[in-house]
């Protein structure tokens, strides 16, 4: 019959090798230096920041914060004329699309920055394109069922 192996191995257990310490020394002992700062000490450091510190660590820019609501704006173009492009595509009504990219075109946000500025105006440009292209399709096709 075969014997199985066993969690203390195929030979028995062997024996770890250990650096002179005693099996019975098991305690821990920490330096009085390194020991936590007690509290009085930690909040007499949070009294010491000022108010117009705090303050200045939340105030956000104001150039940052237009170029980020640029962004924001010309993220939502693009997809709307994503939106606009599948409906198309797909022989969907696209009325809605056009809705949103109209909107979306009408006034928004200017860029701080000027490259950003001028990529959010040549989507902006793009987009009204496509919205005048449509709506005179549109009434292209309603003459045409006046007339017939």
């Amino acid at each position: 019959m075969v014997q199985g192996v066993r969690a203390s191995g195929i030979g028995g257990p062997s024996r770890l090798a250990r650096d002179d310490a005693k099996a019975g020394d098991t305690s821990f002992s920490m330096d009085e230096a390194a020991a936590a700062p007690s509290q009085n000490a930690r909040l007499s450091t949070i009294g010491s920041i000022g108010l117009e510190s705090m303050l200045a660590l939340q105030t956000v820019d104001e150039a940052d914060e237009r170029n980020r609501a640029a962004r924001k704006r010309g993220n939502a173009l693009i997809g709307a004329l994503t939106k606009l492009q599948r409906a198309m595509l797909g022989a969907e009504d696209p009325s809605l699309a056009l809705r949103a990219l109209n909107v979306l075109a009408s006034d928004g946000p200017e860029a701080d920055d000027p490259q950003l500025g001028a990529i959010l105006r040549a989507i902006v440009v793009r987009s009204r394109v496509e919205v005048a292209r449509r709506a005179r399709s549109d009434a292209r096709q309603e003459a045409a069922r006046q007339k017939g």
